[in-house]
């Protein structure tokens, strides 16, 4: 297990949904800025990935709520590398509230690309020595993708924005999960909680690019399973998602 990182975030008007929880989109933005901010205190952030032609590319999440944090909330938001393994990287994301109580847990999935080439590389033994991580410690990286939807149930259709871009010239991972929950009905939003999710990112999109959010919903007494997909205008999967809702 490598280096660990934490730095504490209050959350904003802005980080919160209509209930005044924070949103799984805010959540995300955190782990992302939690792991940029670690991996540009330890010298291996954007400017040193740019000048080696290299990126870190989200493959998949799995996170897990016990509980949203609240507006005005002060948390610790916590990361380390789990283990690298060829191509791929594994790191641990933490919330913690001001007791102590830890609140949030996901795992992220990296791939290393050749941003040139768009193509993936092999790990540098640089990178181990950086994030602490051992090279002798096995480490499994799960990257098998969630259950498919067989039925489109609900959906909606977008166009990709230029604000939906980020410094990659390609859509920031936390779009793919707002135009997922777009296509869920507004009931099941407002009504229960989203207590797990676990996405796979397969293909990018662009500026201008035209997408369709499908869902399919699953019910029992207890709980909505909802099958995601995002999808481009020739059909080709972009993302695919499975959240859980407790009612």
């Amino acid at each position: 297990m490598g280096k660990r990182f934490e730095r504490e975030y209050e959350v904003h008007y802005y980080d919160v949904d209509v209930k005044l929880q924070c949103k799984i989109e805010s959540i995300i933005n955190y782990f992302t800025d939690i792991g940029t901010k670690q991996s540009e205190k330890i010298g291996v952030g954007i400017e040193y990935m740019s000048e080696r032609n290299l990126a870190w590319v989200f493959c998949k999440y799995d996170i897990k709520i016990n509980r949203y944090p609240k507006y005005g909330e002060k948390i610790r938001v916590a990361t380390n590398a789990l283990g690298f393994k060829r191509f791929y990287a594994s790191r641990l994301y933490e919330i913690f509230d001001e007791e102590g109580n830890k609140i949030v847990e996901a795992i992220g999935v990296f791939l290393l690309i050749d941003i040139n080439k768009r193509r993936a590389v092999r790990i540098p033994l640089e990178q181990y020595e950086f994030y602490g991580v051992s090279e002798d410690e096995e480490c499994n990286i799960n990257v098998s993708k969630p259950e498919k939807l067989k039925e489109e149930m609900h959906s909606k259709e977008f166009k990709v924005r230029y604000s939906d871009i980020d410094s990659n010239t390609h859509v920031n991972n936390v779009k793919y999960i707002e135009w997922a929950l777009e296509s869920v009905p507004v009931e099941i939003l407002y009504n229960n909680n989203l207590v797990e999710l676990s996405v796979v990112f397969e293909k990018e999109c662009s500026y201008g690019d035209e997408i369709k959010s499908i869902c399919e919903v699953k019910e029992n007494d207890e709980e909505y399973i909802i099958l995601h997909k995002i999808e481009n205008n020739e059909g080709k999967e972009l993302t695919t998602l499975i959240s859980k809702w407790v009612k």
